[in-house]
């Protein structure tokens, strides 16, 4: 019989009221209505105060504010330390902006009641462990996930392809195309009561003017439909900072946007992701822990790139509205760069599977790094974890170009800072790894 190990999971309701602005566009636009409601989602493991959580949120992004005051929130419940607490966002952009200072309104009321909201699907979680198996499986999926960034004639790199595309030699990197599931069932031969899905894929795929969750809603249905509508699904956001669902390069009938392609993506990776979980294999390790170090992390330097960006919108007249230049000249005047700010990186270990998490938008090429070095038998993304420190690319993007390597505007961190997260990440594997293997 295989080992056991104590387990809950629950959600709660997060969607904000209609009328609050949207995140994830220059441009503010105003819901209107909801397709999908957003929720915290939490999975409770192991024992006592040496237990471990996850809760992944269906938010464009977590902030240092919000997940030290949820975390607070489950310490004083449930007696489970916050460096042990994971809580980390799907990256929708057709939900609610949390960030501070924005262009796009925080509708502070909701601000105020969202690290009880988290809480509590942590606390729920937690009050209803159960002795359970946990199994873990991965497989590719291919076709659903694109590098949205483009290698042109002229050595420049640009997010998608413009004009005929005659200009453009491929996409300027890879995918991660592992789709992993961690299952949890009461017995062996149970239907799952939770599911972890892994993936890495950006969430702006249904678009417009509604409240939705976008493709992990669809996927969450899904699943639940082979499994019952009380099935927990968490999605936990792997890097995909360079990583979207559109198919550039490919002439074909697909849908390229709205809630038709939500519910092509979602459709397929919950088919999947069933199939992912049929398969699974009992955890070999029922071990839970955790691990974190803060970082100190410099702002990104006032260099060449900059100057040279601040002279194209300083020279645009007027810049275009919506766009880099117009949000570069607005923000720059106060921008610090001498200012070093603590991040933090954590890991959660679930039996065979670890968590490597990344307090931003990590791409890929990165993803890739940590798990090719990982001593574990299964190692998954977290990003968006904890906090937010915008695009986190690596150090290529920057001389090449792009909007997700536009210091200021999307990178306020060191160009440093992708290594940093990757190297804190093999730290942590390597001590979960001895931890695990002691008597």
């Amino acid at each position: 019989m295989s080992e056991e190990m104590l387990v809950g999971a629950a959600e709660v309701v997060i969607t904000p009221p209609v009328g609050t602005e949207l995140a994830g566009y220059f441009q503010p636009r105003v819901s209107e209505g909801v397709i999908s409601e957003l929720k915290a989602k939490a999975i409770v493991a192991g024992d006592g105060a040496e237990r471990v959580a996850i809760v992944a949120c269906d938010l464009i992004t977590m902030v240092a504010e919000i997940s030290r005051a949820a975390r607070d929130k489950i310490h004083a419940a449930t007696g489970i330390p916050g460096e042990r607490v994971l809580i980390c966002s799907t990256h929708t952009h057709t939900g609610p902006e949390l960030r501070p200072n924005r262009h796009i309104a925080r509708n502070e009321e909701w601000i105020a009641t969202l690290p009880g909201l988290i809480a509590d699907a942590a606390i729920a979680a937690a009050e209803n462990q159960r002795p359970a198996i946990m199994s873990v499986g991965s497989e590719a999926e291919e076709g659903l996930a694109f590098n949205r960034r483009f290698r042109y004639r002229d050595s420049t790199e640009l997010f998608g392809v413009h004009g005929d595309g005659s200009d453009v030699v491929g996409p300027a990197g890879p995918t991660d195309p592992e789709l992993g599931v961690v299952k949890f069932s009461a017995d062996e031969g149970a239907d799952p009561f939770a599911l972890i899905c892994n993936y890495s894929l950006h969430i702006d795929v249904t678009g417009g003017n509604l409240i939705s969750a976008d493709f992990p809603a669809v996927m969450t249905e899904v699943i639940r439909g082979v499994y019952g509508p009380d099935t927990i699904v968490l999605y936990v956001q792997g890097a995909c900072g360079n990583i979207n669902h559109v198919p550039y390069l490919l002439e074909r009938p697909w849908p390229r946007k709205g809630v038709e392609k939500s519910q092509q993506v979602g459709r397929a990776l919950g088919a999947k992701a069933v199939c992912i979980a049929e398969k699974a294999l009992p955890s070999e390790d029922t071990t839970v822990d955790a691990a974190q170090e803060i970082l100190q992390v410099p702002a990104y330097p006032l260099d060449d790139i900059v100057e040279r960006n601040v002279a194209e919108a300083k020279a645009e007249h007027p810049p275009k509205p919506g766009g880099c230049h117009q949000r570069l000249l607005q923000i720059i005047d106060d921008y610090d760069p001498d200012k070093v700010t603590p991040r933090e990186v954590q890991a959660i270990r679930l039996g065979d599977a670890i968590f490597c998490s990344a307090p931003g938008e990590y791409f890929v090429e990165w993803g890739l790094e940590i798990k090719s070095w990982s001593p574990h038998p299964y190692t998954f993304i977290a990003e968006l974890a904890n906090d937010s420190v915008g695009y986190i690319p690596t150090f290529e993007a920057f001389r090449r170009g792009g909007y997700e390597a536009t210091p200021v505007v999307s990178v306020i961190s060191t160009p440093a800072l992708g290594q940093m997260i990757a190297d804190a990440n093999f730290r942590h594997c390597e001590k979960l790894r001895r931890d695990r293997e002691k008597p």
